[in-house]
């Protein structure tokens, strides 16, 4: 996972001139911008408003990290001049991987401008706002916090790997309820990103998001949810094509997921019990955009699957657990939260006992195929639910992740994995 950068020898002599000119900065957003022509002009632009108009006294500078587009993005960069009291950087990406190459460019360049603050920001947000600067970087301005995670407004149907995968996942192991860990936008403490900047398993593209999350409440440091608004994004779109777009991604945030757990065992292991909600809070914000899944697809997706790496999933799986899957396929039994979250905590305890990357690639295959079906029958269990009848089926999931996280610890030192 960790590529062992040589990073401080990537940054250009001009880029390091830039940073020493603009010692210290108070507040660095920084933009991640790769395949954004149709988006990046206008976020750019309501991040100089933000910074303009709330922080007027504050040292400012904004950095445009440029992964490696195949459109005109880089040519719309061209065409935005903030605020004269803001600084511009505009830089490569340190190596041309994903989105983590990016935010590892943009902790060098704080680093190296002793920014006391960093904001991230993805370059497709279709509703930002100013405002959302301030209500995310406050908490870090004021030493309020050491990271700020926003709560999105988001569709039943939205945050696919987030609601059953890695926002129970993660409240269980490490006792942070913070409902979307990989929400893509952040506000850090210099604490922090120079924490995450020496950190071994520093990912490369977007298992970033849940590293920084991770990292955040296994080292101690103080998170928060800070901003709270609708999130429309361009990426949104892309669901309709889960293999194309979705998959890359489960497989990199997962993979990230497990290897986080396995370097943070002793503190998992040794967390305390947690308080226990009695009751579910009410949503009665705006409503979300709708976002359609192909439910069909993905269930014949998930059932032709199935078949074809069953006999891999023995590798990973109990019998009795790979008997229950082929009731769920042959008969259409129910694929509940309860079996689902053995199977995520068999497949995180089998992660730490393989060591290639081949069998890695195999396990995330295969869970990639059962968390198809475990969506499959959560949308369809929440498909007449409005939007408050649809997170409590989220919050029992991730309870039943937390009433289970004995489990998870009576099997992670003894699964092994079959040849």
């Amino acid at each position: 996972m960790n590529q062992n950068w040589n990073r401080d020898m990537n940054l250009k002599n001009e880029l390091i001139q830039k940073c020493e000119n603009i010692k210290t900065t108070d507040i660095m957003v920084g933009v991640l911008c790769k395949n954004v022509e149709t988006t990046v002009l206008n976020v750019l632009n309501v991040i100089n408003e933000g910074l303009y108009r709330y922080f007027p006294d504050y040292k400012k500078a904004i950095v445009i990290c440029l992964g490696n587009s195949t459109d005109k993005t880089n040519e719309v960069i061209d065409l935005f001049q903030p605020y004269n009291t803001i600084e511009k950087i505009v830089t490569n990406d340190i190596i041309n991987a994903g989105k983590g190459a990016g935010v590892m460019t943009i902790f060098e360049l704080a680093h190296c401008s002793e920014a006391k603050s960093v904001v991230l920001i993805d370059g497709d947000l279709l509703s930002i706002k100013p405002g959302w600067i301030q209500t995310i970087a406050n908490p870090i301005v004021y030493g309020r916090a050491d990271l700020t995670v926003p709560y999105y407004i988001r569709d039943k149907n939205d945050g696919v790997i987030t609601n059953n995968l890695v926002y129970p996942f993660t409240r269980a192991l490490y006792g942070i309820d913070i409902r979307q860990p990989i929400a893509g936008e952040y506000a850090l403490s210099k604490n922090l990103y120079e924490l995450l900047r020496n950190h071994p398993l520093f990912p490369p593209d977007f298992g970033v998001d849940i590293f920084i999350l991770t990292v955040a409440a296994a080292e101690g440091l103080y998170v928060k949810e800070g901003l709270f608004s609708l999130k429309i994004h361009e990426s949104t779109t892309r669901y309709l094509e889960p293999e194309k777009f979705l998959i890359p991604m489960f497989r990199k945030v997962t993979g990230a997921m497990f290897e986080l757990a396995k370097y943070y065992e002793d503190y998992w292991r040794s967390k305390p019990k947690l308080w226990r909600r009695k009751y579910y809070r009410e949503c009665f914000s705006q409503k979300p955009i709708p976002v359609k899944v192909n439910i069909p697809g993905m269930k014949q997706s998930f059932e032709t699957e199935f078949k074809n790496l069953k006999y891999t999933m023995e590798r990973f799986l109990p019998k009795s657990i790979i008997s229950y899957l082929e009731k769920i396929v042959e008969n259409s039994e129910k694929f509940d939260s309860e079996l689902w979250a053995e199977i995520v905590y068999n497949y995180a305890a089998a992660w730490k006992h393989i060591d290639n990357e081949q069998d890695k690639g195999r396990l995330l295959d295969t869970l990639k195929n059962l968390w198809i079906g475990r969506f499959v029958n959560y949308a369809i269990e929440v498909e007449n639910m409005d939007m408050n009848q649809a997170e409590n089926v989220i919050q029992k999931q991730a309870e039943v992740f937390e009433e289970k996280f004995d489990y998870l610890r009576s099997i992670y030192e003894d699964q092994i994995t079959q040849s």
